[in-house]
């Protein structure tokens, strides 16, 4: 008895084979008219015979591949590539806010109040339509009524840490409006340390101040340099010839490094009570109401529709490289550490010299050149050698999660 239970066993093992393979062969052989024409079935290109059998050991191989190929790329760290692809975004993104502000040949170059205006509300939108697609956002749209006020506290602080570096951009060149922009770690940590009670150690507080001395450098106030203040090529589109602008576009370029520090707190306070799309839709809301306040109270400023095809473009390239900005960081910081993901963002002055040059054919002057190194040295000793806290201490950006790496990234670019 028990020999013919193993060749029953046996026979009914053959059989489940042979049944897999009959459904694999027609599950191969199924797309319509598939041997027409030739009545001898598909061949390759040697001209042998392939049976469904092969066929299906070369889809099954073929899939293997594609696994292995995806499998591939999470195990290698695309995390950088992205991250440096989003700081090219990023550049072009800003690059375009200049070339509509500084457009010599309209006869009213965009405000930057109209350029956030239109950058914003596309924002908003986007946001809505993927909470009302998704359904993944708790409390949307507007969020948990406990921390409704610290949403829109965020959204309105967050309204002067971008429009700081709109501003700027009217006086001062790419790469000098960029570089004021990296004195924002050292201004969060000093915010943390008055407001939360964090550890602010003696080399933040220390790179922090020699920073400022790298800001006056670009600065270049006339009545501490004098004559070596006037030193540019002439090109107003570039950045502007008089101390007295360039005095106010770093001033309003380091009103954007407070706004953006001041987010930073805030989304400490609101830790992980709110889904990071609510953030940044508040942010975006706020945005567009206040420069739709600001066009309409301020004299002077109108909206206007962009008067050539060529304000249009650059319209959608701010609108499509945002987009793009957007989902490459999220992507590179979810698979990068936090430090690393810091140190990428310096690669933007290179871009922003880069077009500097190309575009306007403007290389920074010395002063403007050692005060961007002074700027990015410093920032580059405090995101390396910066003393890790204590693991007591709950820092989030010491083992950060999936959430809080999405959460960072996400409200990182839109100070920007």
């Amino acid at each position: 008895m028990g020999e013919e239970n193993n060749r029953r066993d046996t026979f009914q093992d053959i059989l489940s084979d042979q049944e897999e393979d009959e459904a694999l062969l027609s599950s191969n052989l199924s797309y319509p008219d598939n041997n027409e024409g030739d009545e001898h079935g598909d061949r390759d290109k040697n001209g042998s015979q392939r049976t469904g059998i092969e066929d299906a050991g070369y889809l099954r191989k073929l899939r293997s591949r594609y696994d292995d190929a995806k499998l591939w790329i999470r195990k290698q760290n695309m995390g950088i590539p992205l991250l440096v692809f989003s700081t090219f975004c990023n550049s072009i993104m800003v690059t375009t806010c200049k070339l509509l502000e500084t457009d010599r040949a309209s006869a009213a170059p965009i405000h930057p109040l109209q350029i956030l205006f239109a950058r914003m509300a596309i924002t908003y939108a986007c946001c809505l339509a993927y909470m009302w697609a998704t359904k993944s956002v708790p409390g949307a749209p507007f969020g948990p009524p406990e921390i409704r006020k610290l949403l829109f506290l965020r959204g309105f602080v967050g309204f002067f840490g971008v429009s700081g570096l709109y501003y700027s951009l009217q006086y001062l060149s790419l790469s000098d409006a960029m570089a004021i922009t990296y004195v924002i770690p050292m201004v969060t940590g000093f915010l943390a340390w008055v407001i939360l009670h964090e550890r602010y150690s003696l080399l933040e507080a220390g790179c922090g101040l020699i920073s400022l001395a790298g800001v006056g450098l670009i600065a270049k106030p006339k009545f501490i340099f004098g004559k070596a203040s006037l030193n540019t090529n002439g090109n107003e589109a570039v950045e502007s010839s008089s101390t007295e602008k360039r005095l106010i576009g770093t001033m309003l370029g380091l009103t954007g490094v407070l706004g953006a520090s001041g987010v930073y707190i805030i989304l400490r306070v609101i830790g992980f009570n709110a889904h990071p799309l609510l953030s940044v839709s508040y942010f975006a809301l706020t945005c567009v109401i206040v420069s739709t306040i600001g066009l309409i109270v301020i004299p002077g400023i109108s909206f206007a529709l962009p008067a050539s095809g060529y304000q249009w473009t650059l319209f959608c390239l701010i609108g499509l490289f945002g987009f793009i900005m957007q989902f490459s960081l999220t992507a590179g910081i979810q698979r990068v550490k936090a430090s690393k993901a810091s140190l990428m963002s310096y690669i933007g002055m290179v871009f922003a010299i880069f077009w500097d040059i190309v575009i306007w054919s403007h290389f920074p002057g010395f002063l403007s050149m050692l005060g961007i190194l002074i700027i990015l040295s410093n920032a580059y000793i405090v995101v390396k050698f910066k003393p890790d806290k204590e693991s007591s201490q709950g820092d989030i950006e010491s083992n950060p999660s999936r959430e809080e790496a999405e959460a960072i990234s996400l409200d990182d670019i839109e100070r920007k």
